[in-house]
């Protein structure tokens, strides 16, 4: 992209440990990527995958958190990948980032590379919800060319046996992830609720889901992100915030 270092703006994440470069306009992360972040849980020499990477604040965060493991980040479109260059020369982690320009549908790792992947991905079907006059909004938040059982289909094959998948998604789609999830052999483990504040319906789900596991679900209590509607963060999100 043209002009690319003006088209982006630098943010910095727990009290300056992390920076961040995306774009000044259109798709920008949310909440939701940090609360996805802190999520996840990685052990020392495990072999971690982000998919559908955007500016890379999950992978940064994995990699500041766990040092150890080792990080993939798989991102299919230009603009985030020349972001995500930026944001690996800028923060110079101890554990680098590995970046892969490419697509899930044609992944470049071979079957079962991976302990571990993590993604958050477009939440809407195509033609639910308002179209984005942005293409990378829409990139990000609508299924274009990939289903969420495609999806899950292709990062199952990624996965060890054993392996696990963490994700964050609209709680308006909990029904559908957990059949699309079986059906694909990744069962649901744990489940937590993400909510605006006490009293509101979900938003969110997180989802930690394992290969070939059995059945039985752990649904941890729910997560405000703010005390009350209009309301300050609660201590629980402020924390994230500020670091681990």
């Amino acid at each position: 992209m043209e002009g690319l270092a003006q088209d982006l703006t630098l943010t910095s994440f727990f009290q300056g440990r992390l920076k961040v470069y995306q774009p000044k306009k259109g798709y920008r992360f949310g909440i939701d990527a940090l609360l996805l972040g802190h999520f996840l849980r990685l052990k020392p020499e495990e072999k971690a995958l982000e998919v559908g990477a955007g500016s890379g604040i999950v992978s940064l965060m994995a990699a500041l958190k766990y040092p150890k493991a080792k990080l993939w980040a798989l991102e299919v479109d230009p603009v985030f990948v020349s972001c995500l260059k930026k944001n690996l020369q800028e923060n110079q982690l101890k554990n680098p980032v590995f970046l892969v320009k490419g697509d899930i549908l044609k992944s470049p790792f071979k079957q079962e590379r991976f302990d571990v992947v993590f993604s958050n991905p477009p939440y809407f079907k195509v033609g639910c919800g308002r179209q984005s006059p942005d293409p990378l909004k829409n990139l990000a938040k609508r299924e274009i060319g990939l289903s969420l059982k495609n999806f899950l289909k292709n990062v199952a094959r990624l996965l060890k046996n054993r392996g696990r998948l963490y994700l964050i998604f609209t709680a308006l789609r909990t029904a559908e992830l957990i059949s699309a999830l079986k059906e694909t052999r990744l069962e649901p483990k744990t489940l937590r609720f993400v909510h605006s504040y006490p009293g509101d319906n979900a938003r969110f789900v997180l989802v930690e889901a394992v290969k070939l596991a059995g059945e039985e679900t752990l649904v941890l209590p729910p997560l405000f992100i703010y005390e009350k509607r209009k309301g300050v963060y609660t201590q629980e999100v402020k924390a994230m915030l500020e670091g681990f």
